[in-house]
């Protein structure tokens, strides 16, 4: 009995060791301070082990004091399977790797040095001797250090960019933690990172855009010599690479026109005459959808474009039948932002009458933004209304029986893709009326590049699948056709009906 549970105790220590020893905290060399209460160890840092013994580890010495522990990096990598060489040959004695062990012995002495000066001065803490150790502080040492600085730059002048790194940072923080240090980023951790974004659900844009954020912050580090490597090669096959087409995210005319209807009836019960929404969200719903097909209607806008809307000199001067703005998306960028001049249909007068402000020149179109906001509100008011639209269209897809979940941008590619399939209105026309296409032209800025009849006619398109002038005569050719391929009794039948 005794042999038997010995065994078992040396089996179990056996594969703890193995265990260990798998992790890559096999110990190179190891040393204990002057007073006895501190010991370093060189070995690889387990810590971002993946149990891939092709994985590359960092070579840092762990010092322990305390009951607590910090790892000093010393800048070199190595496979799990190199490491366990050069311990066993440092163990043995051998002429092989001799270079590359005297080097790792210098590493750890000098460390030791620099724990038994501090103890012999009295002055010793883990954070002192990583300073010491570094010539910079920890927090200095990870790669937060670079994208705060980032963040706090571009609160003055790209208040959307800023907010946008501080929603990545959170997710990068939550997915790979906070000490994230400048050794610690090459293709594998990247890497590792997209698949844990990909693992919590996220959309493929999702996780562009935050690989695209990362990558930014990743230049800037490279360009200061804090990082090494090349970006196009880390990001590789990470999904940053990957052309995302959201060529799917559109709304065809029929659809555009369902749901105008909906809006106008603003009425939503089921086959049993019961209300499906609850009395306190029917008016938001609505607005919502409103606002959707404003920005559909009024030649594919951006949220941030319909509700900056104003009254402005051009409204006036065309009588109320046009609104002009500047594309937000590249107004901030440049002093000579795109100008986009649309038509006032009759249901964007609708829309407007619904929820719009009476006409007064400087004054914004919409309820929802006040004039005089700050930048930072502005900007937390159109998200919020953003995902207001994404919650309130999913909900409206729902009791309509739509497959698709539409969002806000949505509206823009819906205004291209429609007016493109017509095969009526002129590529030129829907470029412009993006804001795609600028003109060099001095004489652009005193005329409108198209007459508010020709943007009537293209906008037809957008809730009819039918020219106008040619609807009723069509309508009329069908049923005369309809007629003819009728026998008597059906005709008599069908007039009756009437």
């Amino acid at each position: 009995m005794m042999e038997e549970n010995f065994r078992k105790f040396t089996d179990k220590l056996f594969l703890s060791n193995k265990q260990y020893k798998d992790r890559g905290e096999t110990a190179f060399a190891k040393f204990v301070s002057s007073n006895g209460s501190i010991t370093g160890t060189l070995m690889l840092d387990p810590r971002r082990a993946s149990g891939d013994d092709q994985q590359e580890l960092p070579a840092a010495i762990r010092i322990q004091y305390n009951g607590k522990k910090v790892y000093l990096r010393i800048g070199k990598k190595y496979k799990l399977d190199e490491w366990k060489m050069l311990c066993e040959l440092e163990r043995l004695g051998r002429n092989k790797n001799a270079n590359e062990r005297k080097e790792l012995r210098a590493r750890i002495l000098r460390v030791e040095l620099m724990v038994n000066k501090l103890v012999e001065d009295g002055i010793f803490t883990l954070k002192k001797l990583q300073e010491r150790f570094s010539g910079i502080t920890p927090e200095e040492r990870t790669i937060y250090s670079v994208w705060d600085k980032y963040i706090e730059d571009r609160k003055i002048d790209k208040l959307g960019t800023a907010r946008t790194n501080v929603d990545v940072k959170r997710r990068f923080v939550k997915t790979m933690g906070s000490n994230v240090e400048f050794g610690d980023i090459d293709r594998a951790f990247i890497l590792k990172w997209s698949k844990a974004l990909k693992k919590y659900g996220l959309s493929a844009t999702t996780i562009g855009i935050s690989l695209r954020t990362f990558r930014a912050i990743v230049n800037i580090c490279i360009e200061q010599g804090l990082i090494k490597g090349d970006t196009r090669e880390m990001f590789k096959d990470t999904g940053y690479n990957k052309s995302n087409s959201r060529k799917h995210e559109f709304l065809d005319v029929a659809t555009m026109r369902k749901l105008y209807d909906f809006w106008e009836r603003k009425e939503a019960k089921d086959e049993n005459g019961k209300e499906q929404f609850y009395s306190h969200e029917k008016e938001a719903v609505f607005r919502d959808v409103g606002l959707f097909l404003f920005m559909y209607l009024g030649d594919g806008q951006n949220l941030a474009d319909t509700l900056r809307l104003e009254y402005d000199e051009w409204y006036f001067a065309t009588h109320g039948k046009q609104f002009r703005f500047y594309l937000q998306k590249t107004h901030d960028r440049n002093e000579s932002a795109s100008e986009v001049i649309f038509p006032i249909t009759p249901e964007l007068k609708k829309i407007i009458e619904e929820y719009g402000n009476e006409p007064k020149l400087g004054k914004r179109v919409f309820l929802i933004l006040p004039t005089l906001i700050m930048p930072d509100k502005e900007l937390w008011v159109i998200q919020r209304y953003n995902k207001y639209i994404g919650k309130h269209m999913g909900k409206v897809a729902d009791i309509l029986g739509l497959e698709q979940k539409p969002t806000s941008t949505w509206a823009r590619h819906s205004f291209a893709t429609n007016l493109n399939n017509s095969g009526k209105v002129p590529y030129k026309y829907i470029s412009d009326s993006m804001g795609h296409s600028s003109s060099g032209d001095i004489t652009s800025n005193y005329i409108g590049a198209y007459p508010l009849e020709k943007m009537v006619e293209y906008n037809w398109y957008l809730l009819n699948e039918r020219e106008k002038s040619s609807q009723q005569a069509t309508s009329k050719q069908e049923l005369l056709t309809l007629l003819k391929s009728m026998t008597e009794a059906e005709r008599e039948e069908l007039l009756a009906s009437i």
